[in-house]
């Protein structure tokens, strides 16, 4: 009978079970945002413009030569003939002309984040980015119901999406600033007897972060739960609120660390 400790196979190191789950998180995340509708979207309007393109520019040379025979008075039959193929070509150009602006009227919902790499299994930094994973995930999706209800205007929302990508931006750099530090304390007892409570410390400070995210995502639910028309205008404005106050905290917090970040390069250089 095969034991942790015997040496022999049977049962999968911690590690290699994470770096797993994290292989296979991956390729589903790259299925998954293949499915996703701005994804869906964003290619078929490229497909209607590549259509338009082709079929307009076919149209057109054809119209040229037909133009051409008709000014050096060519037979008659070889004008029907490009004549035909111009009208031919003409036709699906105008219906995919159509189609582009219909879908190119259509504004993109936001986009699913990739899913996030982990820090290392053991790492202080590791639950703090599962949790900002899955509520960056929910956040889109989220945004993508308001959105559709047209309940906040599209330039707030555009903030509002701003505002969360500034502070995944610098939670990464916190998680970065983590993973560095406890790298270089395994590689030296003498300097992780100094690194631990700068570990600890940067580990409370990603933490903080994330709860500021979460509150937006809390927000956003809130503005997203309740069906049209079931609620008051006063309840509707103050979620809003809560929403637009939610993403200005969270941009200001994103703010006042990459300005620490800033001043603490300066001072190391």
């Amino acid at each position: 009978m095969s034991t942790p400790d015997d040496g022999r196979t049977g049962m999968t190191p911690g590690p290699a079970v994470a770096a797993l789950r994290d292989v296979t998180d991956a390729a589903v995340d790259v299925a998954r945002r293949w499915r996703d509708p701005a994804a869906k979207l964003r290619r078929k309007k490229r497909r209607a413009r590549r259509s338009a393109g082709f079929f307009g520019a076919t149209a057109g040379t054809w119209g040229i030569g037909t133009a051409t025979l008709v000014a050096a008075s060519a037979p008659d039959w070889t004008i029907v003939a490009t004549g035909g193929a111009t009208a031919a070509f003409a036709v699906p150009a105008v219906f995919a002309l159509r189609r582009f602006r219909r879908l190119d009227s259509v504004s993109l919902p936001p986009e699913l984040p990739p899913r996030r790499s982990l820090p290392p299994v053991g790492s202080v930094a590791r639950a703090a980015v599962e949790r900002l994973s899955s509520n960056e995930q929910g956040l889109a999706r989220l945004l993508a119901v308001v959105s559709k209800s047209g309940a906040v205007a599209g330039d707030d929302l555009e903030e509002i999406g701003e505002a969360a990508r500034s502070a995944s931006s610098a939670l990464d750099s916190v998680v970065e600033d983590i993973v560095a530090l406890e790298s270089a304390a395994r590689a030296s007892a003498a300097a992780g007897v100094h690194l631990g409570p700068a570990i600890t410390a940067a580990g409370e400070q990603l933490e903080a972060g994330v709860d500021q995210y979460e509150h937006l995502v809390s927000a956003a639910a809130k503005l997203a739960a309740a069906p049209e028309g079931t609620r008051s205008m006063a309840l509707f404005d103050r979620q809003r609120s809560e929403l637009i106050d939610a993403s200005d905290r969270l941009e200001s917090w994103a703010q006042s660390w990459k300005e620490i970040e800033q001043i603490q390069q300066r001072h190391r250089h």
